[in-house]
């Protein structure tokens, strides 16, 4: 495995995550919150406007799919070959996202934004303890490691080892 070029990826795909999560939560801020707790959800239904859900739908797809286009070309580069090698470099490069968007989206930017979501204002879910508590523990803690980073680790080894 290529210990610099895992951090270097790792890094600059987190710096991409965040950046295009949180552009398109500046532009559809309601479509959004179809991805926060129950609470905010359903205060916030009401504004939510169907064609921006899928416009960021859309988004998060692109996204996802120019991350694994880059994790692609760049172990093609560094010369990582084989299933596992493959495989746990793409985990790791899944976690620094995953820790990225927890300390970034979910720990420093939820008390900011707050305002963005029409009918949401004034929710207790989006205080830091209810916040961590309903969403970003049990999303960084459990879903990132357990079923987000080894799916996309493994569609990477797959489509690596195919080349």
């Amino acid at each position: 495995m290529n210990w610099p070029r895992i951090a270097v990826d790792g890094f600059a795909l987190s710096i991409l995550f965040n950046a295009v999560v949180g552009l398109g939560f500046l532009l559809w801020p309601q479509a959004y919150s179809t991805l926060f707790p129950r609470e905010i959800k359903e205060a916030a239904a009401p504004y939510v406007d169907r064609r921006d859900v899928r416009k960021m739908v859309l988004l998060l797809g692109l996204l996802y799919s120019v991350i694994f286009i880059w994790w692609g070309i760049s172990a093609g580069l560094a010369g990582i070959k084989g299933f596992w090698p493959l495989f746990w470099t793409g985990y790791l490069e899944m976690t620094m996202v995953s820790i990225s968007d927890f300390l970034i989206l979910d720990c420093w930017m939820p008390g900011k934004v707050k305002h963005m979501i029409r009918g949401a204002e004034h929710c207790k879910a989006w205080e830091r303890s209810e916040w961590l508590k309903t969403l970003a523990i049990p999303e960084h803690a459990l879903c990132w490691p357990l079923l987000v980073c080894p799916v996309a680790a493994l569609t990477v080894a797959g489509i690596g080892s195919l080349f």
